[in-house]
């Protein structure tokens, strides 16, 4: 009787409430959900939708996005002239130097941006050709060898396209660039003018790439601690003012203004005198390829009048006159 009629409420059915289904809690059998109450949100309209609007934002901040790129992208190149043309003239005219080489900045950009774009599109259309070899088709079907074998192609062959194509970009601005100053070129007849040089000099372009991965290396390792040193300078007087602020004023919108106006300053002092600290690297690392680009080519020369400062010959190869001359004037040549 006591099994049959149940003590407590617990009867021969009573174990299915402790059976959990899935997707409910206790007792609730698949497919039953509560409704939803009057006034409450339609769990069908939480669902994410792509909406029409949704996607002209979308197309629109790709678009602004893209056109924020270019726009950086053009105004950096256009710089590699204007800061070529400064050291040449020994002034800083931004606007005068900026306008005027708006055209071969676009070319730049335009070389620089194809390059990379042709670069690596043809990279990733190999890796996908060795794919399909080792793997078949289609990718779906591909296994963890084929992975792998995909790994161990594409690591090191992704390694050699940067750096051959950072090296063409970085000889593009380092020679190209004067070279195009220096007699109004473009820049693939630049490229052409250069690689003449390259074919007569190659043993002092060599030097110079050497040279220039050495002078990499120290002078990011000086910068970087220069950098280090001016973030203590800047960083701690901050934090000290912060710490007593928020001892003393707390988590308070007055408080956060008081921390927004001191780490904003924080910020503006550290960027400036990042600034100084890489201004007189860059300039120096800068001048060095024009005076190699000088010394080989003298038609190239954009620097002469820092050329024939820091050259004992005046920055002016001597003439067969002038060699003749000190060759007759030496009391010993006749000996």
């Amino acid at each position: 009787m006591l099994f049959v009629g149940g003590i407590g409420g617990l009867g021969p059915t009573s174990f299915l409430n402790f059976i959990p289904f899935p997707g409910g809690g206790a007792g609730e059998p698949p497919g039953q959900r509560p409704e939803p109450q009057p006034g409450g949100p339609d769990p069908g309209a939480l669902t994410p939708e792509l909406t029409p609007e949704l996607v002209v934002f979308l197309v629109l901040f790709v678009l602004f996005a893209v056109a924020v790129f270019v726009l950086w992208s053009v105004a950096g190149a256009v710089m590699e002239f204007v800061f070529v043309e400064s050291l040449g003239a020994e002034a800083v005219k931004l606007r005068e130097f900026f306008t005027g080489n708006v055209r071969p900045g676009v070319r730049l950009f335009l070389f620089r941006t194809g390059l990379s774009i042709l670069v690596f599109g043809a990279l990733v259309a190999a890796l996908f050709a060795v794919g399909v070899l080792v793997g078949g088709w289609p990718v779906a079907q591909w296994d963890d060898g084929a992975v792998l074998a995909l790994l161990f192609v594409g690591v090191p062959l992704f390694f050699v396209t940067t750096v051959v194509l950072g090296l063409v970009i970085g000889l593009t601005n380092t020679f190209v660039v004067p070279t195009m100053l220096a007699e109004d070129r473009g820049v693939l007849s630049g490229w052409r003018r250069f690689l003449g040089v390259l074919a007569d000099e190659p043993v002092e372009i060599l030097v110079y790439l050497v040279v220039s991965f050495v002078l990499g290396i120290a002078v990011g390792f000086a910068t970087g601690a220069l950098s280090i040193a001016l973030l203590i300078v800047v960083g701690v007087p901050a934090l000290l003012v912060s710490l007593p602020v928020l001892l003393t004023v707390g988590a308070t919108p007055l408080g956060g203004t008081v921390l927004l106006v001191v780490w904003l300053a924080a910020g503006v002092l550290f960027f400036v005198g990042s600034l100084v600290i890489a201004v007189p690297f860059r300039t120096f690392r800068r001048y060095y390829p024009l005076l190699v680009l000088g010394d080989v080519d003298t038609d190239l020369d954009v620097v002469p009048t820092t050329r024939a400062a820091v050259r004992a010959d005046g920055g002016e190869e001597p003439s067969d006159d002038e060699r003749d001359d000190g060759v007759g004037d030496d009391p010993d040549a006749d000996r």
